[in-house]
This record gives structure tokens, C-alpha cells and sequence, in this order.
């Protein structure tokens, strides 16, 4: 009997042990799981101007690169992000008997290296001329960005060529004139300056 005793109380032990284990278990489980934390800080408002812009086009674009920097050449993509917008504090509002004349500012072109993945792709790069042999073909960071700058002013020009400033423009002309009729409710002309 007292073995009997010594078994059951050994069995009730382990129950015990194994009850109170699975619990510290889940216990732990619970409070160890990830809670979710929110950070709120404060707001800050970090450019103004694009506050008073009339943005017309927005642009990507991905760009084919061949560029030549220091006796070394180099083949690459670039996707490029930006937008044609107007500066809608320097309007000229003028008013001819029932009529306003409004005068369009000229345009702020924006365009930068997007930041999609895989932005800028170098395809290649070679040392070309006399120090072929010895030169590294490969292009240092300062010599990067003097193409993307170059790149940067080639896009502008080319927007101005393939028509895309000039729609930017008739289309900024066409809202800014249905926006001030409704405004106003007075005829409204809109002239590029």
C-alpha cells in the first residue's frame, strides 16, 4: 500500500510539474509575443513651395546611357522620376473690364534618378584611349555623378524637344483657366509668359 501510495503520489507530482510547465509555456507565449508599437512624433513640414505649385506632367522615364568621363567610357540605364510644375505665387492677375488675364510663370522642371530597384544599371565600363592598358576601366563615384549631372541636363533638353514642356503648359493653361472661372465666374484668359 505504501508503495501503491509512493506511485500515485509520484504520478500526481508529474502531473503537477507538467500542468504548471504547459502554463509557464503559454504564459510566456503570450507576453513574449510581438506587440505592435506605434511611434508618434512630431510633424514638420519640410519645403513650402511644393505647397503653391500647379503640377501639370508627371514624368518617368527610363533612360539608355552612353557617356565618356576621363578617358573612360560607360553603357547604362536610368530610371528617372519628376514632374513639370508652375509657381502659383508668381501668377500675374490682371483684369481687363470683365475679364482676367492671368500669366503663367515660366515652368520648374524636376527630374531625378528614381528610387525604384535597379535605378541605375551599369552595363559597362571600359578605359579607352593611351592608358587603356593601365587605367582601370572602372568609374569612381565622383566620376558617376558627373554623368547623371550631364544626364540630368540632357533630359531637360529632351523634354523641351519631344513636346513634353509644351503639353505640360497646355494643359496647366486649361486648368488653371477652369479652375479661376469657377473661382472667379468671370472670363478668364491664360497666357504663357
Amino acid at each position: 500500500m505504501k508503495v501503491l501510495f509512493k506511485i500515485l503520489k509520484a504520478k500526481l507530482l508529474l502531473v503537477t510539474v507538467a500542468v504548471v510547465a504547459v502554463g509557464a509555456g503559454v504564459a510566456l507565449f503570450l507576453l513574449a509575443r510581438d506587440k505592435k508599437q506605434i511611434d508618434v512624433m512630431d510633424g514638420r513640414v519640410a519645403h513650402i513651395k511644393t505647397m503653391v505649385r500647379l503640377s501639370s506632367v508627371e514624368i518617368y522615364r527610363e533612360v539608355p546611357v552612353v557617356d565618356t568621363v576621363n578617358s573612360k567610357v560607360i553603357c547604362a540605364i536610368q530610371k528617372q522620376r519628376g514632374s513639370i510644375s508652375f509657381d502659383i505665387e508668381k501668377l500675374r492677375i490682371d483684369s481687363v473690364g470683365d475679364t482676367l488675364i492671368i500669366t503663367l510663370p515660366r515652368e520648374i522642371i524636376d527630374i531625378y534618378e528614381a528610387t525604384d530597384p535597379n535605378s541605375w544599371q551599369v552595363v559597362d565600363t571600359k578605359a579607352i584611349g593611351n592608358l587603356s592598358m593601365i587605367q582601370s576601366g572602372k568609374l569612381t563615384n565622383y566620376e558617376e555623378n558627373i554623368v547623371k549631372s550631364r544626364l540630368k541636363a540632357k533630359a531637360k533638353r529632351e523634354l523641351y524637344r519631344d513636346g513634353t514642356v509644351q503639353r505640360a503648359r497646355t494643359e496647366a493653361t486649361a486648368n488653371l483657366r477652369s479652375l479661376a472661372e469657377k473661382l472667379y465666374r468671370k472670363p478668364v484668359i491664360v497666357k504663357e509668359s
